[in-house]
This record gives C-alpha cells, sequence and structure tokens, in this order.
C-alpha cells in the first residue's frame, strides 16, 4: 500500500516536473506539454483559472495521455478543447471549474420548458434565425449572459456594451427602447435602427429594457470587457392594471434635448383620421407649436417659422411638398413609416439648410421572419404593403397608394365651376435591408409620388416627388459607429393651359440634388460622446420653362437659366455627463454654399439638462441655422405652382436663431408626462414678395422680392398619457409672431 502511494507520488512529481520544464516549439512565444496525464492536465488549468477546479479521474481516464499546445497563461481554450476531444467537458458553475464526462452540469432549465410543443418549434426557429442574424442574443431572463472574452477580462473599470433591440415576432429593429442600470444608473436609447450603446461596469449587471407597447424585461449580464448582445423583446399585452415605466418618459426626463417630439406609428394608427387612413403630417398638427398654414393646403409652420423653413426628410431624403390632394393627405404611406421625430428647437448638429424645424420620417426595415402584407380601402384612397425576408440576412419592404377621388368633386355644386374637375395621386415606396453581419448593414430606400388634379377642362396641373438613398451603417468599435449615405432628390410641377389652341402652353419648375452625408460617433469615455461628420447637397434648379403646348400653339419658348449651388458643412459636438444630474451638449457647425457667391458662418447649438429629482428635471437651449434655398409663393400655403430660388449674389442666405427652456415632469407614477416650454426666436432675410411682383418666369425675381426681419416667442404646455386603454395628449399654446421688412423696427 505504501509502494503505491510513492508511486502515485512519483507520477503526480513528473507531471508537475512537465509543467515546469515544456518542450518549446520552434516559436519562442509557443508552449507545448506533450504526452501529460489527467493530473498534470488539471494543475495547468487550475494555473489558468481565478476558481476552483475538480475533476474526476477513474479507470477510464487514468490512460488517457494529452497535449496542448498554446501561448504563455493563454491555455484555456487549448485545455477545453483537448479534454472535450477525449469525451470530457469543462463546466463553470458557482465560482468553480468542473471537468466531467458527457454533458457537463446544466444550471437552468431547457429553453421554452414550459411552453407547449408548436410554440417551443416555433421559438426554437426564431432563436435559430435571430443567432444568424446577430451572433449574441438575448432572449430569456433566466439566463445570464457572458460579455466579452472571459480569458482576457479586465480586473476593474467598464466596458461597452453594443447592439440591436428587435421585435420576437417581426425580427425588425425597436426604435426609441430605453436600457438603464438602476444602481450604476447607466442610461441608453435605440436609435431609429434599433441600434444601442451602453456604458457598464465590469462584473454582473441587470440591464432593464422598457419601451411603449413591449413588455418590460431584465437581462443578466457578467461583463469581462467590451461586446456585443442583441435583446429580442415582445409587443405587451394590456391585461391587468400595472405600473409602466415609458422609455419615452424616462427619455425625455433624462436627455437634454428641448423641443423635440418623437411619435411612433402605432399611435398615430389609433388616432381617429376622417377619411379612414392614418395621416403623418395631421398628428404633427397636433403637438404645441404647430400650425396649419390653412384648409385645404399643405404645409404647416413651426413656432412661427414659414413652411419652406421646415426641413422635411424621408429616409435621408428632401421631400419638397409633403402633401396630397390639396393638404388632405401626407406623402408618407403609414404601412410602411416606423417612426416620426419633429426637432423643434435643439436640432441636432448633423442638421442644417433650415432655419425653423427638421421633420424626420423613417421607414420600417421589413419583417425578417415571415412574408406578410394589408390591404386598406378608405373613402377616398385605396393602399397596400407587402413586406418579408429574401434571405435571412436580408428584408424588403413596400407600399402602394392610390386614390378615387374624382367623386368627391362631381358633387360640387355647378355654379362653383369645379365639378367637372378631377383629382388624384399615387406613391410607391420601397426598401431593403441587408445585414452583412453583427457590425455592418445597408439599406436602400426609395420614394416616388405623383398628383395631377384640374378645376376646368382646359387648365391642368401635375407635381411629383422622387428621391433615393443608400445608407450603410457601421459600429466598427466597440467606441465607435459611423453612418454614410448618398442619395438623389427631385421636385417638378408642370402647368397645361389649352383653353385657346393658339395660345396653348405647357409650364414648368424642376428641383434636383444629390446628397451625401457622413457621421461618426464615439464614445470617449462614459461621460464624453462625440458626434462630428460633414455633409454636401449639390442642387441643379431650372426656374421655369414656358413652352407651346400644341402644333397650333404660336407660344414664343421662354427658358430660364438653371441655377446650381453647392452646400457643405463640417460639424463636431459633444454629449457631456457632468454628473447624474447635469448633462450639457456642446455643437458646431460650419456651413458654406456657393452659388454666383460664396456665403459661410457658425451655426452653434448648446443645450443642457439638470434632473432635480427622479420625476422632475429643466432644460436650456440655443441653436442658430442658416437657409441657403428660398421658397417664392404668392400664398402663406404649399402650392404645385410654388418656386424655390437658391441665393445668389443679390440674395442673402436666411439665417435664424432660437433660444428655449423647458420644465418636464413625469406624474401618477409615471403615467402622465407634464411639460411646459418657452421660446424666443429671430429671422433675418426672409423673402417676401413687392406688391404688383412677378413671380412666375421672372428673369430679375430678386427686384420684385424684398427682404423681411421678424420674432417669434411663445408658451407651449402639453400634458401627455403614453400608454394604458385610454392615451394621448393635450396641449395649448400661446405664440406671437412679427415680421416687417429690414428697415423697419420694431
Amino acid at each position: 500500500m505504501k509502494n503505491l502511494q510513492n508511486m502515485k507520488r512519483l507520477s503526480l512529481l513528473i507531471g508537475i516536473i512537465a509543467c515546469a520544464a515544456p518542450l518549446f516549439a520552434q516559436s519562442t512565444q509557443e508552449i507545448i506539454h506533450r504526452r501529460i496525464g489527467l493530473d498534470s492536465l488539471m494543475i495547468l488549468l487550475q494555473g489558468e483559472c481565478s476558481e476552483r477546479v475538480y475533476y474526476i479521474n477513474d479507470n477510464a481516464t487514468k490512460n488517457i495521455s494529452f497535449t496542448v499546445k498554446a501561448e504563455q497563461g493563454r491555455f484555456f481554450n487549448a485545455i477545453k478543447k483537448e479534454l472535450e476531444n477525449n469525451g470530457l467537458t469543462v463546466s463553470v458553475y458557482h465560482n468553480a471549474v468542473f471537468v466531467l464526462k458527457g454533458t457537463g452540469i446544466t444550471a437552468s432549465l431547457p429553453k421554452g420548458y414550459f411552453m407547449k410543443q408548436e410554440q417551443q418549434q416555433e421559438k426554437a426557429v426564431d432563436y435559430i434565425d435571430a443567432l444568424t442574424n446577430a451572433g449574441n442574443v438575448a432572449t430569456s431572463e433566466s439566463k445570464v449572459y457572458e460579455i466579452g472574452d472571459r480569458d482576457f477580462a479586465k480586473k476593474s473599470g467598464k466596458a461597452y456594451l453594443n447592439g440591436y433591440i428587435r421585435d420576437a415576432r417581426t425580427g425588425e429593429p425597436v426604435v426609441g427602447a430605453a436600457l438603464f442600470n438602476n444602481e450604476t444608473k447607466a442610461f441608453a436609447q435605440s436609435d431609429a435602427y434599433g441600434f444601442y450603446k451602453i456604458l457598464l461596469p465590469l462584473g454582473k449587471n441587470d440591464l432593464n429594457v422598457t419601451g411603449y407597447s413591449l413588455e418590460d424585461a431584465k437581462v443578466h449580464l457578467q461583463v469581462y470587457n467590451d461586446g456585443n448582445l442583441d435583446i429580442v423583446v415582445k409587443e405587451k399585452v394590456f391585461a391587468l392594471s400595472s405600473v409602466v415605466i415609458s422609455a419615452e418618459s424616462s427619455s425625455k426626463l433624462r436627455n437634454n434635448e428641448i423641443g423635440i417630439e418623437k411619435v411612433r406609428i402605432d399611435r398615430i394608427k389609433k388616432v381617429p383620421a376622417v377619411f379612414g387612413e392614418a395621416d403623418v403630417v395631421k398628428i404633427i398638427l397636433t403637438l404645441p407649436g404647430v400650425k396649419s398654414v390653412g384648409e385645404a393646403s399643405g404645409g404647416f409652420n413651426v413656432r412661427g417659422g414659414a413652411t419652406d423653413q421646415n426641413l422635411v426628410l424621408f429616409n435621408d431624403g428632401t421631400v419638397y411638398n409633403p402633401s396630397h390632394l390639396f393638404g388632405m393627405f401626407s406623402a408618407f404611406n403609414p404601412d410602411v413609416v416606423n417612426d416620426i421625430e419633429l426637432y423643434k428647437s435643439s436640432i441636432p448638429v448633423e442638421y442644417g439648410g433650415r432655419i425653423s424645424s427638421v421633420l424626420e420620417v423613417k421607414s420600417r426595415e421589413g419583417n425578417n421572419k415571415n412574408i406578410t402584407g394589408s390591404l386598406g380601402v378608405g373613402l377616398l384612397t385605396a393602399r397596400g404593403h407587402l413586406e418579408g425576408p429574401i434571405t435571412p440576412k436580408t428584408t424588403f419592404i413596400l407600399g402602394v397608394r392610390a386614390t378615387y377621388s374624382d367623386w368627391m368633386l362631381g358633387l360640387l355644386p355647378e355654379d362653383s365651376g369645379y365639378q367637372n374637375g378631377t383629382a388624384s395621386f399615387y406613391d410607391f415606396t420601397a426598401g431593403i435591408s441587408h445585414k452583412f453581419n453583427e457590425k455592418n448593414s445597408l439599406h436602400v430606400n426609395g420614394y416616388y409620388s405623383i398628383d395631377g388634379f384640374k378645376f376646368s377642362i382646359d387648365t391642368s396641373y401635375k407635381y411629383q416627388n422622387a428621391n433615393a438613398s443608400i445608407k450603410w451603417r457601421s459600429n466598427f468599435n466597440e467606441k465607435h459607429n459611423l453612418e454614410m449615405s448618398v442619395g438623389y432628390d427631385q421636385y417638378d410641377y408642370t402647368t397645361y393651359d389649352k383653353a385657346n389652341s393658339v395660345n396653348s402652353y405647357e409650364m414648368s419648375f424642376k428641383m434636383r440634388q444629390g446628397f451625401a452625408k457622413l457621421k461618426f460617433k464615439s464614445l470617449l469615455s462614459d461621460r464624453h460622446t462625440l458626434t462630428y461628420g460633414v455633409n454636401a447637397v449639390y442642387y441643379n434648379l431650372l426656374p421655369g420653362t414656358y413652352l407651346p403646348y400644341g402644333d397650333a400653339s404660336l407660344v414664343v419658348p421662354k427658358v430660364l437659366n438653371t441655377e446650381t449651388g453647392i452646400e457643405g458643412a463640417a460639424f463636431v459636438s459633444d454629449s457631456w455627463k457632468i454628473s447624474e444630474k447635469v448633462f450639457l451638449d456642446f455643437g458646431l457647425r460650419y456651413s458654406m454654399f456657393n452659388s454666383e457667391k460664396f456665403y459661410s458662418g457658425p451655426e452653434f447649438r448648446v443645450s443642457g439638462r439638470y434632473m432635480i429629482n427622479h420625476s422632475i428635471s429643466v432644460k436650456a437651449g440655443f441653436n442658430s441655422m442658416k437657409q441657403y434655398i428660398h421658397m417664392l409663393s404668392n400664398t402663406t400655403a404649399i402650392s404645385p405652382t410654388d418656386i424655390w430660388k437658391l441665393s445668389d449674389k443679390n440674395i442673402r442666405p436666411q439665417d435664424g436663431w432660437q433660444a428655449a427652456g423647458g420644465f418636464y415632469a413625469s406624474m401618477f407614477d409615471n403615467r402622465v408626462e407634464a411639460s411646459v416650454e418657452g421660446y424666443y426666436k429671430k429671422m433675418e432675410h426672409y423673402l417676401d414678395y413687392k406688391s404688383g411682383a412677378v413671380l412666375i418666369m421672372n428673369e430679375n425675381i430678386a427686384e420684385d422680392v424684398v427682404e423681411t426681419e421678424g420674432k417669434a416667442y411663445g408658451v407651449e404646455f402639453m400634458l401627455k398619457k403614453p400608454l394604458g386603454k385610454f392615451n394621448g395628449w393635450v396641449s395649448y399654446t400661446y405664440s406671437k409672431v412679427n415680421r416687417r421688412p429690414r428697415e423697419c423696427s420694431y
């Protein structure tokens, strides 16, 4: 017996010597341990782990010899692989490492254990699809997800976690979902593509995920270093009364943006519509500070600004006339729209070109699980859409609308002069999204619309919008990401008059532009986020053509000179988290424009937030803007016959600045949001027309317009209940606008 113990000790000593004196490979950095026993291998494994190592050593494992090869201090994965090749598994459980036969230790029930067989199969397919598309995916609250490589775990500090939040049913990105850690107060929100990035301390973390119409979720994390995690969430079913923390409520209180309104399409679809179709622009008109320019007309005014001072973007492309059928319908198909954001103040530094507001509309990417669609019929329009996966990584979405509204004009009295008129429109929206991997994706979008109407047999009108864009998104680093897009926009209208064949004419206006945008976002630390980039727009504008219409026409052709211009800008901003209560944002945008004359100048963006407590905050901000393109019209509404004019040597760019402040509160256990915002705005070089001015086919338009300056101020009140069976908002605005020629004083 004593001899047997001595033999075991001798065997163990030989193993220790083998670990202490390994045979080196040809590379001086790599070490090979050849034909060592299990005891020696476990000694080597213990040196690689901070946890206690337990293993089984029986007759079946005594005679196995192992060979591992790796760099010094990096043997864990090599040992694990060698053990698995010999029928053993390595399991980590409760700060211990177990080397066992078979499948090892399982610390949780199988996924979907309490689900029906059909649900299990469906969930398994969804889960596999999610893994294929996004790599590491969080689908369960009972599992701890490891972030980063545990072999290279940091001892202390923080790490960046990023990924996408997706809908469990459709696989589409979820916009505006909030993520926060109650202990560290870390907070982030998913962007328009469902992407998020948050800085968390190393070790165990509980990450809460909330959002409008989403079930609250909690993700348990073990963070070793920087990493990726996509999160799958479910839609909320309102069955019982409960306390719900809304992502939008948290966001509005916590971020430092002022004068921003975000509206989700699922809310828009719940608002009663006059003609049976949800309308994006009509919802915008119910927000504080936004006013309609008049009945049966397109366009809107924001905080005293003119209609042409609003930048309307659809998938990064500019829409110059965002309305159909005399303003009764917006240009956007609600079946393909994802979310809408209106910036009335604190306009982000990457936007420019207008001095009043930015309305950004984005379309959905499409269902990546199944082919789905919809059909809708209203009193005046019919619409439909189709979406689904092309491949596991590629999705599409298509939408179309058309009208049959001519019958409405036929109901007018005979003496109105419009009974024989016609009015119709159609639009088409398409998008394709492809995800190359968890870090890179490509999005291609297109939009086309055409409107035609006439009030008599002799005169007819037609106008159209067209946009196409390609965007590449890359999260090329845990701390950095970029968005790069290029595209083309077009707007034109044509008037036909054939009352007299000799005097019949065709008059048209055309606007074409190409654009390119590049934006980076870098998390410099847990207190500083840097946004920077450049963008450019090339304008090609044909102010007017006047041509004979028909072979019998004797009209003398007239074509105005084409105008071209280039607008460019470079921008940078820093979001600075001074403390949990104080947050500041500083931004500078330097814009340039050249068309006959060169103009340039800085634009400043400053905003801040102070959290009084967890449910009350105050904010203030200032921003200045420049606008290098003007709309010339003899009406306050957007009309198909409006023309646009570039700044030149005779017409200066518009300038504007705005100062604003606000008070925000979340009340009744976060069920109701309240806000009060005040603003003061100044505008210069806005064009108005002189008495008797001719705006159409005018070669010397500068002689018939006059520069004006204006100021606007007001207070906006809003109460919003975002969730529950009864939801909506009530707002009231008091505002005043003054505008006079520059030579006059207030």
